[in-house]
């Protein structure tokens, strides 16, 4: 806990002091090879990727690394959940299927305990192609892609949690934008009344692991924590029955009819729809609410950081990366890849042409292309807001156990209970401490 704690608080300051500058101004079976980007001509990779915004850069601009390397690869694309389960099911039957993998922060430490990942040290120092810049992806970053300092994946996401609201709904109706869960719960009271065709909150309902940053980051506005430095659930504890009463609240009495089964993909997509006035989830949405090809409402989104009754910012942790896995029959090829995707030729490509401006590459964030970007596309106040979010980000709040899909189900299955009315918060909260201190005891 304490080693992947300072990894992150790492990671939020140099990326953030980048950012900034931008908005103002191997245990395998090969050896790591020194040959070019042809050297594995006429070879297959296959490449199972959890969906998200971050991938869009690779199903995009994938063509361009097969005609520069000859090589062949074959994407699988599916929600987190089935992604893991696809994963864990290759690496158990050790038949080699996958050769690349996406890897969350939360899960490296079930990854790696386990051996499904291939440690990339060696591959950094010897097998560096230049397409990679290492010196481009933010040192605490790649601290977060760590364990027990051996890198296993090239973080291609760096997210903090943001707060989003119309701000012309908002100013039509007099209502100042929440700066705190107060006024949050209050401008949703609201807008119920005011904009009766329109949901007044949406965030992230749905019964699985992957909803966990949006309530967990909502709690940590209150001073609760799920899960202690010692392996101790506290989802009973008053801050935490405290928090998640206003969240079942929100999505319950002022979220959508279907609330309790939002994933990320669908929560974003009534807010950007226009269906939405108020939303709490990833920074990451910024880029997809301003691009006018995806999205209603850009140029009318305003963003804030709330904090909660503790005085703290609601907060959103979440890094991806790109891994090699342990059982992979072309790791060289499979190690192209991962270069390729952070290089500075794509990940520049990923901005002017998809739109991101939260790319976690230093080069990108720091160029001339991406001030005159968010000049022209009126993004400003969101490159200005982003590093913000990055800064306040922190791994205080994070359950950092092999067990964490299981405690992250736990959990977000009790409260999407309550969201749906079957349950009182307070049983939710009960039923989970019994579960976590059990799945606890059980694997120690």
């Amino acid at each position: 806990m304490a080693t992947r704690g300072r990894a992150l608080r790492s990671l939020v300051t140099a990326t953030a002091a980048a950012a900034l500058l931008a908005a103002c101004g191997g245990t395998g079976g090969e050896t790591a090879p020194q040959g070019g980007r042809e050297s594995f001509k006429g070879q297959q990779i296959r490449v199972l990727l959890k969906e998200g915004y971050e991938i869009n850069a690779i199903q995009e601009f994938l063509p361009d690394f097969e005609a520069a390397t000859g090589i062949d690869v074959e994407l699988e694309v599916y929600d987190e959940s089935t992604a893991r389960q696809k994963l864990a099911l290759d690496m158990t039957s050790r038949t080699g299927t996958y050769d690349v993998t996406s890897a969350s922060f939360w899960n490296l430490p079930e990854f790696t305990e386990a051996g499904w990942l291939e440690p990339l040290d060696p591959y950094l120092e010897q097998a560096k192609d230049p397409w990679l810049h290492k010196e481009d992806i933010p040192g605490g970053a790649l601290d977060s892609m760590s364990v027990d300092g051996k890198l296993y994946a090239l973080p291609h996401t760096i997210i903090g949690g943001l707060f989003y609201y119309r701000a012309d709904v908002l100013e039509r109706h007099g209502i100042q934008p929440p700066t705190t869960t107060d006024e949050i719960l209050a401008a949703a009271k609201a807008l119920k009344q005011a904009e009766p065709d329109m949901v007044p909150f949406v965030a992230r309902g749905a019964s699985s692991f992957a909803s966990l940053g949006t309530q967990l980051g909502w709690a940590y506005g209150y001073g609760a924590v799920l899960m202690d430095g010692n392996g101790q659930p506290h989802a009973d504890d008053p801050k935490m029955a405290h928090a998640m009463q206003d969240f079942v609240t929100l999505m319950r009495d002022y979220g959508p009819t279907d609330a309790a089964s939002l994933d990320f993909t669908q929560a974003g997509e009534k807010f950007s729809s226009g269906r939405a006035a108020m939303m709490f989830d990833t920074s990451g949405f910024g880029t997809i609410f301003e691009d006018p090809a995806q999205s209603k409402v850009a140029g009318k989104v305003g963003y804030t950081l709330p904090t909660g009754p503790e005085g703290k910012k609601l907060q959103w942790l979440y890094n991806e990366g790109l891994a090699v896995t342990a059982t992979s029959e072309h790791k060289n090829a499979a190690w192209l890849f991962l270069q390729w995707r952070m290089s500075r030729e794509t990940t520049t490509k990923e901005l002017t042409q998809l739109g991101r401006t939260d790319v976690p590459n230093l080069h990108v964030l720091g160029s001339d292309e991406y001030k005159k970007y968010a000049r022209e596309h009126n993004v400003v106040a969101f490159t200005e807001i982003l590093p913000k979010s990055w800064e306040a980000a922190t791994a205080e709040h994070w359950p950092f156990y092999a067990q964490f899909a299981q405690i992250g189900d736990t959990f977000c299955q009790n409260v999407s209970r309550a969201i749906t009315g079957s349950t009182a918060v307070e049983g939710a909260l009960k039923d989970s401490q019994a579960t976590l201190a059990e799945i606890m005891r059980n694997n120690r």
